[in-house]
Parts: structure tokens; C-alpha cells; sequence
């Protein structure tokens, strides 16, 4: 099979203000870089996505009702199998309504997981906020990403401190946790938790493959690495191209290279689809 995309950013032509809120676009721009205004229709990624041999792309939409979250899913029903749908908490002090979002959301055959990006808002992610949230998750059975690392951005960078990670998978022994956007530079953390939670994945989103600590590598050759690190571009922002052919050139036996570039995802997205 083709590979799975764990991030990739959808926005239509001249819809950037309206997935991403008017008020907040300019804040989400200046963090994430002009990538992120880029439009692009679904028709030219599905093709960029066969020219390069990707199955399968989870979109980024927002999770709170205002911001277009339906839209991406008809793209996703409109293209069955190539794309599902990730909602990204922008307003965590609402707690209770993105608790009920993600399971309204949940019902949806193609939504996929929720996102939680702490370092836009600077909040940690353990904090009480994302709580009914995760409750949410792990009843629905769906996955959380949780950005994890330092960040590029020149924001604070404790809020995504992994040590934070084990109150979260501690007080939600079966909600599945993705570490996002790699954790740079706590990855020998990160091995030492997966080690010791099964529930708790990796993916390199938004960090090109090459430049992956070899630590980490070995890891997922290893037989309790294989499927635990799983293969994200972050799309336009990081173009798919570049992504997938760093990723492809990774030391990996090819059992390990089919579970980072989409085995292992499948597994944890076998509920969506």
C-alpha cells in the first residue's frame, strides 16, 4: 500500500480566514509561516498525492463549530479513502463544548482524531482544560495528537515539555496519545515513554526525516520501535514531496519503513476510514 499522511493543511482558495477564524489568522500565520496561507483544492492535492504514492492524508480542520470542521469532512466523503479528518482545539477554555464537538465530530465514519497544539494558546497539556476532551477520546476510541518539543516559533516551549505526557496517559490509561511534530530534542524521553506506554506514538510531522536522531532510527528498527513512530508532513508548510522522500531514505528494514510511512497509523485509524 501507499503511504498515510498524518498532517497535512487543506485550505481552499480564499478560505483562509474562514477555516482558521478571522480574528486568529494573522496570529496563526505569524507563528506557523505563509505556508499556511497557501490555497489549494482538493483535486491538486489528491493528484500531488498520487504522483508521490500517498494513499491517504489526514486533514487539519478546527474542531469548534465555527470553523468549517463539515466542509473537510465532504471533502473526505467526496474522495473516499485518500483523505480523514483531524479537529484542532482553538479555543481550549471551552472545555465542556469541545468535549461535546469531538464526540458529535466522532459520530462521522472520517473523522479521525482531535489535535492539540499547546503552544498557540500556552497552555500545558496536561492541564485540566483538555480533560473532558481526552475523556471524550478515549470513550470515542479515537486518538489525540498533542504537539510535543520545542517549537520554531519564538513562543514558550514548556507547555509541550513531554514529562507533561505522563499525567495524560497516567489518568487515561486507554486513550491513544500521538506525540506531534516530533519532540525535538527530548526524543530519548520519548523512546523511554513509548517504551513504557504502549498507548503513546510519535510522528515526525512538521520535521523532515533526515534530519531524525539516530537513536530514534535505531528505535524504530527495533522490534519494540516497529509502528510506534509514525510518518506526518505538516503540508504546505513542509511540502509533501520533500517529507516523503526524506522519509523514504531512512536506514529502515522494510517492515519498519512500511510501519512508520502508514502501517502503523492504520492501525491506530482502523475505527475511521
Amino acid at each position: 500500500m501507499g503511504a498515510l499522511d498524518l498532517w497535512v493543511n487543506l485550505v481552499p482558495p480564499n478560505a483562509f480566514a474562514e477555516v482558521i477564524g478571522e480574528d486568529s489568522a494573522q496570529g496563526v500565520e505569524g507563528l506557523f509561516g505563509e505556508g499556511v496561507r497557501s490555497g489549494t483544492g482538493a483535486e491538486e492535492l489528491v493528484a500531488l498525492m498520487d504522483s508521490l504514492d500517498v494513499d491517504t492524508a489526514v486533514l487539519t480542520a478546527g474542531l469548534s463549530a465555527d470553523t468549517g470542521t463539515e466542509g473537510f469532512l465532504d471533502v473526505a466523503d467526496a474522495f473516499p479513502g485518500r483523505f480523514l479528518v483531524a479537529g484542532m482545539i482553538t479555543q481550549a477554555a471551552a472545555s465542556e463544548a469541545n468535549a461535546e464537538r469531538a464526540r458529535e465530530l466522532g459520530k462521522h465514519q472520517r473523522f479521525a482524531m482531535v489535535r492539540v497544539a499547546p503552544l498557540v494558546e500556552q497552555i500545558p497539556l496536561n492541564d485540566p482544560v483538555y480533560y473532558p476532551v481526552y475523556e471524550a477520546c478515549q470513550e470515542l476510541q479515537i486518538p489525540v495528537g498533542i504537539n510535543v518539543g520545542i517549537p520554531g516559533p519564538p513562543v514558550r516551549s514548556g507547555c509541550q515539555d513531554p514529562v507533561l505526557l505522563e499525567d495524560v496517559l497516567i489518568d487515561f490509561p486507554n486513550l491513544i496519545v500521538m506525540g506531534s511534530h516530533m519532540g525535538h530534542p527530548y526524543e530519548a524521553v520519548l523512546i523511554t515513554y513509548m517504551m513504557k506506554w504502549p498507548n503513546l506514538y510519535l510522528s515526525n510531522s512538521a520535521y523532515l526525516a533526515k534530519y531524525m536522531d539516530p537513536s530514534l532510527v535505531a528505535f524504530m528498527n527495533s522490534s519494540r520501535g516497529i509502528g510506534r513512530v509514525l510518518f506526518g508532513s505538516d503540508h504546505p508548510i513542509l511540502p509533501l514531496s520533500r517529507a516523503i522522500g526524506a522519509a523514504r531514505e531512512l536506514p529502515l528494514s522494510p517492515e519498519a519503513l512500511d510501519a512508520f510511512l502508514g502501517g502503523g497509523a492504520r492501525r491506530i485509524l482502523a475505527r475511521a476510514g
